[in-house]
């Protein structure tokens, strides 16, 4: 009790010297906030920039600027965690190491190293303590939620839930070898998929502090003027990257969830390489079917069968006007289909879904805000590639080949008798078990 009692003590200090800029922009203080307020807020900002249903879609987007390039820990400290992870196999396993970070976030920094056999590595460590700071600002939250809810249910349900994303995010992105298994799976759910690369991960060399994967040589696509000057097409590049992002979504209903330009290379063959697995979306077969026909509806205009939809997967309350809401859907359809992406506003669009969403009580399911916050990164990326670019022109031949398979009648009656077959035998399982 005592750690996060001083931690809140030094955090209120922080909120009132930002109170002036607090009373004349909201947030840039709550950015500043966040950005001063230690490792684990930062990276709080990150979480809560997909979370606008939490924080309202203005702070969202204003926190998914965060620049998350913060002071590298000392090399002493580098030297320790080395020594305590590998010991005497460093030696044997690095031919050389570069000491000085060419990243460094708000839970890792990353070196490049060379192992014994020559292959080029990038070396992911966790930050020192990070995992004690993490669990002190989650019992700080804990501690400043006990104090608020006397007085508001709302900010304490607030609170709750910002603190359970830090829970997930200490109980996931603090073990490496968590996300070296989703890079793992990442990659071999997109073997073979066209343009669009993951590095390999070195378990051998792994462990939960230090992640050992293969060095990619390429272009940031942050690096906009480079990309725009490479010898490879453009519009080709970007097709890959979003066709990419329909195969991880409604193929595997597992995906990259922080594609921003960061993360992703430009390769010396003119493929895209993805890198740094710590935030992953998983989305459910009968999720991802609804949202690919809300998708289908959209691209055909049927906006009542997308409000028909809303409410037969459970998105909104089952009493919920079909009518009114087809009408909001039709709003929003008609924002973005058949529109060139360089003409639509994300903002607005962004702000359109969450108004609906707020209007029509709709469920919060963390998944599909990442989906969204993804597909908007994709979006962005590929634009910059092709200004031309219509996502949704793209997205509808796909889609429609793979309804073929996951949502026409035949797939539907095969769907119907797997789970008749899985439920009998977990019944026969069950009853042998007895």
């Amino acid at each position: 009790m005592f750690l996060p009692l001083i931690n809140l003590i030094r955090l209120l200090t922080l909120l009132i010297s930002l109170l002036p800029l607090l009373l004349i922009n909201k947030t840039k203080a709550i950015y500043f906030f966040l950005n001063s307020a230690g490792p684990s807020f930062i990276k709080l900002g990150q979480l809560l920039s997909v979370r606008a249903d939490l924080v309202g879609s203005t702070i969202a987007s204003a926190l998914s600027k965060f620049q998350d390039k913060i002071e590298p820990f000392c090399p002493k400290k580098l030297t320790t965690i080395i020594d305590q992870e590998l010991g005497a196999d460093f030696d044997k396993i690095f031919k050389d190491f570069n000491f000085i970070p060419i990243a460094s976030a708000s839970i890792a920094q990353v070196h490049k190293a060379q192992l014994q056999n020559g292959q080029l590595v990038a070396v992911k460590i966790l930050r020192p303590n990070i995992q004690k700071t993490m669990m002190r600002d989650i019992a700080t939250l804990k501690l400043l939620i006990k104090i608020v809810n006397p007085f508001s249910d709302f900010l304490g349900k607030t609170l709750r839930d910002i603190a359970d994303l830090l829970k997930q995010t200490a109980r996931y992105e603090l073990d490496l070898l968590h996300e070296g298994a989703n890079g793992s799976k990442l990659k071999e759910d997109l073997e073979g998929i066209k343009g669009f690369y993951v590095p390999q991960i070195f378990w051998q060399h792994s462990t939960n502090k230090i992640l050992v994967s293969e060095w990619i040589d390429g272009i940031p696509f942050s690096n906009k003027e480079a990309i725009h000057d490479s010898p490879f097409d453009k519009k080709t590049i970007a097709e890959n990257l979003v066709l990419s992002y329909f195969q991880q979504v409604y193929v595997h209903g597992f995906f990259h969830a922080d594609m921003h330009p960061g993360n992703l290379f430009l390769m010396n063959n003119g493929n895209i390489a993805v890198v740094d697995f710590g935030i992953m979306g998983k989305i459910d077969k009968k999720t991802r079917i609804a949202v690919a026909e809300v998708l289908i509806g959209f691209l055909h205009k049927n906006y009542q069968r997308v409000a028909e939809i809303h409410v037969e997967v459970g998105f909104v309350p089952s009493d919920t006007n079909i009518d009114d809401l087809a009408l909001s859907c039709r709003k929003i359809g008609e924002m973005i289909v058949g529109i060139d992406v360089k003409d639509i506003s994300i903002a607005k669009l962004l702000t359109a879904l969450i108004e609906m969403s707020r209007n029509y009580h709709m469920e919060t399911k963390p998944e599909l805000l990442l989906l969204q916050k993804t597909l908007l990164l994709v979006e962005g990326v590929g634009v910059t590639l092709d200004p031309n670019l219509n996502i949704w022109d793209l997205a509808r031949p796909w889609v429609k080949d793979w309804a073929k398979t996951n949502i026409g009648f035949d797939a539907k009656i095969r769907d119907t008798v797997m789970d008749i077959l899985k439920l009998v035998k977990d019944f026969i399982n069950k009853q042998n078990l007895l």
